[in-house]
C-alpha cells in the first residue's frame, strides 16, 4: 500500500477531510511525468477528466479501496480538489479513495532498496 492518510480525530459523513491545491499539467507535462514514478500520483483533471494534475498537501498519499470511505471532488475553477468523507471515520482509521483505474493499473512492481 505504501504511505497512507489516517484520521487523527473523528470525521463525520459529508465533512471535508482536506482541501488540496493542484498543479494542472499540460499534455506535454503529463506525457513526461507518465514515464516516471509520478505517474502513480496524478489525478484526472478538467473537462471530462481528459487532463491531469498533481495534488499538493497529502493528496497523493491517499490509498485506494474499491469500497472507499472518502471521495474526491474537483473544484476546477479554483485549481483544487477536496477529499470528503462518505461515511463516519474514526480516529486511527485509514482514509481510502477509489482511484477509478483499470484493474491492470493496480499492480505495482515491488522495488527492493
Amino acid at each position: 500500500m505504501g504511505r497512507g492518510v489516517f484520521a487523527d480525530a473523528p470525521i463525520r459523513r459529508g465533512e471535508i477531510i482536506e482541501v488540496c491545491p493542484v498543479i494542472p499539467l499540460t499534455k506535454s507535462d503529463e506525457e513526461k511525468l507518465g514515464q516516471t514514478i509520478l505517474d502513480y500520483y496524478m489525478f484526472a483533471w478538467g473537462r471530462e477528466q481528459q487532463a491531469a494534475c498533481i495534488a499538493l498537501g497529502f493528496g497523493g498519499l491517499y490509498n485506494h479501496s474499491s469500497s472507499p470511505n472518502a471521495v474526491v471532488y474537483e473544484v476546477t475553477s479554483e485549481s483544487r480538489i477536496e477529499f470528503v468523507a462518505l461515511r463516519d471515520i474514526e480516529p486511527g482509521q485509514q482514509i481510502f479513495i477509489d482511484y477509478q483505474w483499470e484493474e491492470s493499473e493496480y499492480h505495482f512492481p515491488r522495488v527492493e532498496g
